[in-house]
């Protein structure tokens, strides 16, 4: 069995150049008028490496939709042996909240983002008995409707420490999450030694707390 971790190394960076739609390695997910376009730029997964992707999220609604500008998560599915990178997955915990990006309607934003994935794998590997991953997909969440969480929109800080506010907007980002899919990418495993990519330029931390 696998186990994926995650750390991000930048997130939210927004770009003037979209994502290009010939590169053949882009991924594409469509959901209730909303759509993401994503660049992988590795071919390959290894238990330790940087996975640099760029995204676009075209909000094709009348109404405006958020994202939580924090860092990716990821997750393993052994049955489809296929790595999620996820972005925007995180709800308000009892203490911070995070900042909101908006996307107005009929706006599309592009963004760079750099994730650390470590995937443990089991003892005495490689082997031919084990199933590797082999693919990679995308998974956007984000706030259908901005109204109950304009206090979040485009702050300053990466997170405020509101405990009262993030009680009440609890239910409410439950409720008004949605979530977007790309397609797969496939992915060859190795278990070489990671080869250096250009660093996407930072502009901020993992959230830990406010500032």
């Amino acid at each position: 069995m696998f186990a994926v971790t995650t750390a991000l190394l930048i997130t939210g960076c927004a770009t003037t150049k979209p994502v290009n739609l010939k590169e053949p390695r882009r991924v594409v997910g469509t959901e209730n008028d909303v759509r993401i376009d994503a660049e992988i730029e590795v071919d390959r997964l290894m238990p330790s490496q940087t996975i640099n992707l760029k995204y676009d999220i075209s909000n094709q609604r009348s109404m405006p939709i958020a994202i939580a500008d924090i860092f990716p998560e990821s997750s393993y599915d052994s049955e489809t042996r296929t790595v999620t990178i996820g972005i925007g997955t995180e709800v308000p915990g009892e203490q911070l909240l995070p900042r909101l990006v908006v996307i107005a309607p009929g706006e599309k934003k592009t963004f760079v983002a750099a994730a650390r994935v470590n995937i443990l794998i089991p003892a005495g590997a490689p082997s031919p008995f084990i199933r590797y991953p082999n693919a990679l997909r995308v998974k956007v969440n984000f706030l259908g409707d901005t109204g109950p969480f304009a206090k979040l929109i485009s702050i300053p800080e990466r997170a405020v420490h509101d405990p009262q506010l993030a009680a009440e907007l609890f239910p409410k980002w439950l409720e008004q999450n949605e979530s977007v899919i790309t397609g797969t990418v496939p992915m060859r495993w190795s278990g070489g030694v990671e080869e250096p990519q250009t660093p996407v330029q930072s502009r901020g931390r993992r959230r830990r707390g406010p500032g």
